[in-house]
């Protein structure tokens, strides 16, 4: 693929000295999205699944003497399986896992193409995007189970962005500071923030689930105490303490907690070794196995994920 004058001429323009979202390839851009929608989906089936399985036990209880309620509390129920097939059946989850690793995929090979590092470290620019064109064309070929995921606006958008060619010429001064900056303290600073964030929700939701066993505790003790109570919730509450397990399940705050410190704590040694950086071809080097630790844990997680 022939580059020509329209992207060396387009590294003139000004751009942020951030690597934001819009100066990755319009793949990424895409993988990303279509990633992000597809969790949406998950979650938002998983939700409405939840909230119809919750009310068609409340009606359940509420019509045991109303034979109207018992008819629409069984219709809720099969509403709740309606969406849990159709869910299924569009395999959000799936789309989910490709998209963002797809998209990470992407990511590492352009901070490897900035940084001129493995398989991107030719003297010859034009090479190295040559190359950076046809990796992201067999990325393509391999994703095209995705290809309708990933339609969009981002398709009119270059693959070879101007902030991709502004960093290209840079420096080993400027690289070396920016890759610092802008992925080995992004990512740590991101990895810990998370790590907090899923540790606090997994904290949280642990305790709403106690009170909620509290309460249905408590009810089962009062119905064996008046056996003439005809109105005890406990079933619903089942069903919303099931509701709860499950969601955790699905976002794994415990277990994102722990890979999310981990790699946090690596990276940190990973910057540690920063200082040996002396050169080019040290950096190139050194790209390349911070990358490669990128790279790993993001596999990881989507094994976990697939098992």
């Amino acid at each position: 693929m022939e580059y020509g004058s329209y992207i060396i001429n387009s590294a003139l323009r000004k751009v942020g000295s951030e690597m934001d979202h819009q100066n990755y390839p319009a793949l990424y851009i895409a993988a990303s999205e279509a990633s992000k929608i597809a969790q949406d989906n998950v979650l938002l089936f998983y939700k409405l699944n939840s909230f119809l399985l919750i009310l068609a036990a409340a009606l359940s209880l509420i019509g045991v003497q109303n034979a109207c309620l018992a008819i629409i509390s069984a219709l809720v129920f099969i509403a709740s399986l309606l969406v849990y097939i159709y869910g299924r059946s569009q395999n959000f989850q799936g789309r989910w896992y490709k998209a963002r690793a797809l998209a990470e995929s992407i990511k590492t090979a352009t901070w490897r193409l900035v940084m001129s590092a493995e398989p991107f470290n030719s003297p010859e620019r034009i090479q190295n995007l040559e190359d950076f064109s046809k990796l992201l064309d067999e990325l393509l070929v391999e994703n095209k189970g995705i290809g309708a995921q990933l339609a969009g606006n981002p398709a009119e958008l270059p693959q070879i962005t101007p902030k991709i060619i502004e960093l290209l010429d840079k420096n080993y001064e400027e690289k070396r500071e920016f890759y610092l900056e802008k992925r080995i303290k992004d990512q740590r600073s991101w990895y810990a923030m998370k790590s907090g964030q899923n540790y606090n929700s997994s904290k949280n939701y642990l305790i709403v689930l106690c009170v909620i066993y509290g309460i249905a505790i408590i009810l089962v003790l009062v119905r064996i105490a008046i056996p003439t109570m005809t109105f005890v919730p406990v079933d619903v509450l089942a069903v919303v303490a099931s509701s709860i397990i499950g969601w955790t399940q699905i976002k794994r705050f415990d277990e994102l907690t722990s890979s999310y410190s981990l790699t946090a704590y690596e990276i940190g040694v990973i910057e540690g070794r920063f200082l040996n950086v002396k050169d080019s071809e040290h950096l190139s080097r050194f790209v390349k196995d911070a990358e490669n630790a990128f790279s790993r844990e993001h596999t990881q997680w989507a094994a976990r994920r697939d098992s």
